[in-house]
């Protein structure tokens, strides 16, 4: 069963690889800015429609715990205290101006001004700022083997930078400040993304259902995706307006000026087959993978999280492929098998960061009498406890938990479970190896 869930995730990683492919087409004749529009608010307009048709087989067809549309929806009215306290609605538009808009904004600007291998550096400088945020957060140690993979990227960026400057068509060397800029664009709001879209914290009410009926969790995350591409344009839309009375730069003012022109034509460029593809293929259909992937995933071995950042690069390497190939750009082969090697040697150094980087323990936890219901949601709010279970014994719950170091484990223990109230007696068990039966 894992290993089709990665298999999920390798599918929707091969089929991201192919926007730059589509993209690059749909430019030579549409606006970049329509190109973004229709990919993101249809994508999100489906998503959200996915989301009422599977509440509505949930709630009239299914035997399963029912989900309420008030909870479902009353949330957004809450806080997120996991990102600032802001309400739900606020971080989801944050998440999609900032994380998901100006993201590919920056990413196809950097496509129709330099080339696919150059707007990818992106991808590895927020590798990079992913990796020393996360470090200065002390969310993950930096290891030999996150050295090395940090400095395979580094050295990848330097090549296809080379590369690029000896391109013969010099429509790099032309464009390549403010290209540089767009991919910095890229690669900060997609660390953003990274970053933001994990400060989901689950309410009281909604880790109770989500015990009672485990769909909720996919039922969430596409409602959550649908939201965050359909209110991300909220903001984006005045932005675009004081770029076109304030025009700071050139080709973004262009791109405004050609999607206006592009609007009577709306219809007629959203059923271009390219347009087609990129929407349903290279959006929908991997978002909906990486979800079903991660409601269903299971709690051994890496987790989903370790096997994303794991797998990420894949990306990558894909488009630099099929640019290579199915475009004809400009990269000498031997170069391009150096820059291809070394990135596959980069998953292999991830891999085993990956490995060694989780501690996983089972604690044993024995509650004061009454409490039993209240304490295991509770539990399950925090950071590294990922399944609670109730037992009948000496004790009387189960906590699986995995954290980055052993330290880690002995901060959660004493800094969130022992100052919940209620908890008796505390006992760990580490793990060190875990032997199952393949299904």
């Amino acid at each position: 069963m894992q290993n089709k869930h990665i298999l999920n995730i390798i599918l929707a990683n091969l089929l991201w690889s192919i926007v730059p492919i589509l993209a690059s087409d749909l430019f030579k004749t549409q606006s970049i800015i329509m190109v973004i529009f229709q990919r993101f608010l249809i994508s999100g307009i489906i998503l959200f429609i996915i989301t009422i048709i599977l509440t509505l087989y949930n709630n009239k067809i299914s035997e399963k715990e029912k989900i309420p549309f008030s909870q479902l929806f009353n949330h957004l009215l809450k806080k997120n205290e996991g990102f600032f306290g802001l309400k739900y609605y606020i971080y989801f538009l944050l998440l999609g101006f900032l994380g998901i808009i100006l993201h590919i904004l920056g990413y196809f600007f950097a496509l129709k001004l330099a080339s696919i291998s150059f707007a990818l550096v992106g991808f590895q400088l927020s590798i990079i700022i992913i990796a020393f945020y996360e470090h200065g957060v002390r969310l993950e140690r930096l290891d030999i083997f996150k050295a090395l993979y940090l400095l395979i990227l580094i050295f990848c960026i330097i090549i296809i930078s080379y590369i690029k400057f000896q391109d013969p068509s010099q429509t790099f060397i032309n464009s390549s400040f403010v290209g540089w800029f767009y991919i910095i664009l890229f690669a900060v709001c997609v660390s953003f993304l990274h970053i933001g879209i994990s400060k989901d914290t689950y309410k009281t009410k909604e880790v109770d259902l989500l015990n009672r009926n485990s769909d909720y969790k996919i039922i969430r995350m596409l409602l959550k995706l649908s939201l965050v591409f359909i209110l991300g344009f909220i903001p984006f839309i005045p932005f675009l307006i004081i770029i076109y009375f304030f025009p700071l730069e050139s080709h973004l003012y262009n791109e405004i000026i050609l999607f206006v022109s592009d609007l009577p034509n709306f219809i007629n460029i959203l059923f271009d087959w390219r347009m087609i593809l990129l929407i349903v293929f290279s959006t929908i259909i991997p978002y909906l993978l990486m979800f079903i992937s991660n409601a269903n995933w299971s709690q051994y071995n890496l987790t989903y999280s370790q096997w994303m950042s794991i797998l990420t690069i894949i990306e990558p390497i894909l488009s630099l492929v099929f640019g290579y190939i199915i475009i004809g750009e400009y990269f000498p082969l031997e170069y391009l098998i150096i820059v291809l090697f070394l990135l596959v040697i980069s998953i292999l150094f991830r891999y085993a960061h990956e490995a060694r980087s989780k501690v996983n323990a089972y604690i044993l936890l024995r509650l004061k009498q009454g409490l039993l219901n209240s304490i295991p949601i509770k539990l399950l709010k925090l950071d590294g406890v990922c399944c609670v279970q109730s037992l009948i014994g000496t004790y009387d719950l189960l906590l699986n938990i995995k954290t980055n170091s052993i330290k880690d484990i002995y901060k959660l223990i004493n800094k969130e479970i022992r100052q919940l109230e209620g908890i008796d007696k505390i006992e760990i068990l580490f793990i060190n190896k875990i032997n199952k039966v393949n299904q």
